[in-house]
Order: C-alpha cells, then structure tokens, then sequence
C-alpha cells in the first residue's frame, strides 16, 4: 500500500507511521486521517508487526488541521453540500484504536496541536521531546475537540486537568504535561526514539497473546463494570493458558533459558 501524507515502514517487528508533511508542520487533512486508519489497519493484521509507533517528520508531530482544508468545507456547506471532514474514514480511528491488537506509542517530537494532540489520546504511551508543545485548541478556532477526546481526556488526566487543557485552549510545555499525567517521559529531542525503542523492545520481549487481551481488558475497563473486567480476565486468561507463547515460556524456564516468542508464530 502507497501513502501520499504519511511514510509506512516496519523493522524488527517494529511498525513506524510517520505523518509525513513536514513544509506544513505535518498539518493534518482529510487524506492524513484515512491514510493513517489504512495504516493502523495493515499494521494490525500484519503478524510481523507487534509494536506500532506514530511520530511527525521533520520539527513538528501535528500542529493541527490545515485551514485551507477548512476554508473549502465552509465554501461547500455554504452551497449546500458536506465537507470532507464530515465524511472520511477517520470516523472509525477510536473504535480501532480501542480494539488495536498491539502496543501503541506516540513519538511527539514537537508541536501536537489540535487533532495533533488528540490523535496521541488513544495511544498506550505518549512519548515527548522536550521542547514539543501539546494543546487542544478547538476553542480558539471555533470548534470542539473530536475522536473520543472529551471522553479520553479526563480519564487520562482528570476531570480538572482536562477542563483546563478544553476550557482555555493554549499549548501546554512537556514538562506541564508530564506533571498533568499526559505523557509519560519527557526526553531530549535528538533521544526521542531511541527512548521509543527502549520502550518498544520491552514490550517486544512479552507475549503478543497477552498483550493483545491485556489492551482490550485495559480500554473495556474504561467504560465497564469490576463484574465485566474479572469476566473477560477470565475469558483471556484460559485462552493464554492454551497459547503457544505460555508453552514457550513454561519449556524455557524448565530448560534455563531466555524464552523466544518468535519461535512460536
């Protein structure tokens, strides 16, 4: 599959999407938003993937929407018709994202604005340079924050911190957004992936059967009940009892040796 708006590219079990308009400080359009769930979709049904990474080339993550975008919707809606950000494939992002297989990391290497900032949300880990800034600043251009972002939000960071970040609309530093709960590592720009890495080979050193179930139990409990998350752990843990991988990893302790879950695909 080709992109125009974002680079594919997967290595060592790796995949990385690069949103990829760096002259517009990777403004985000239309065509970026169906690129990516095209993306996300192939990295999701590709065995050979089992981390996902999403960064920004150049000096920005996302610094928002492109307004021209904008100004051509408001011209169709005038003559009666539906803009292109009413209707494209970006509409099933949260759902994928919340029923994603496999870890997720956002690299924010610098300006994450707007969608740039709620696209992270539905990352497991947001990751960011030092001199990167996050804000959702719908408010400030007429308009609300989207994609599951108000439910996500204050989950995340709480109720009062969220209310700060929607009510007021500025760019928050990383070191406010590391205090806030936001992200979890703030790092020189130029160790920014390889902090990514770090993190993204510990999770490959876990099972792809467990941590599959262990995301989908984590993001089901956001919205269900105590009852519900012991029955699903219930339910995932007698399928990882079965698993190749916890075969694995009983044969490599009783053999006294580091288990290999690629052996096992």
């Amino acid at each position: 599959m080709t992109f125009e708006t974002i680079l594919y590219d997967v290595a060592d079990e790796i995949a990385t999407i690069t949103l990829n308009r760096p002259s517009k400080l990777n403004s985000y359009t239309p065509k970026m938003g169906n690129e990516l769930v095209d993306a996300l979709t192939q990295a999701d049904e590709d065995p050979g993937v089992r981390v996902v990474v999403l960064t920004g080339a150049g000096r920005a993550f996302c610094a928002g929407a492109d307004i021209g975008s904008f100004a051509e919707d408001i011209d169709t809606r005038a003559a009666g018709g539906t803009g292109q950000h009413s209707n494209q494939r970006i509409k099933y992002y949260p759902t994928l994202m919340q029923r994603f297989s496999k870890p997720t990391i956002a690299a924010i290497n610098g300006y994450s604005l707007g969608i740039g900032c709620t696209l992270t949300l539905s990352w497991d880990m947001r990751i960011i340079a030092e001199d990167a800034k996050m804000g959702v600043t719908f408010p400030r251009v007429g308009l609300m924050m989207e994609l599951g972002s108000t439910y996500l939000l204050p989950r995340l960071i709480g109720v009062s911190n969220a209310a700060e970040m929607m009510l007021t609309g500025r760019h928050f530093t990383a070191e406010e957004c590391y205090r806030k709960g936001l992200v979890s590592y703030v790092v020189p720009g130029d160790k920014l992936m390889e902090k990514v890495r770090e993190i993204a080979d510990e999770m490959l050193q876990c099972s792809p059967t467990s941590l599959a179930y262990t995301r989908r139990a984590l993001y089901d409990g956001l919205r269900g009940s105590l009852e519900n998350a012991c029955s699903f752990e219930t339910l995932g843990m007698e399928h990882c009892y079965l698993s190749p991988e916890h075969k694995e990893y009983v044969s490599a302790f009783m053999e006294k040796r580091k288990p290999d879950f690629r052996r096992v695909k």
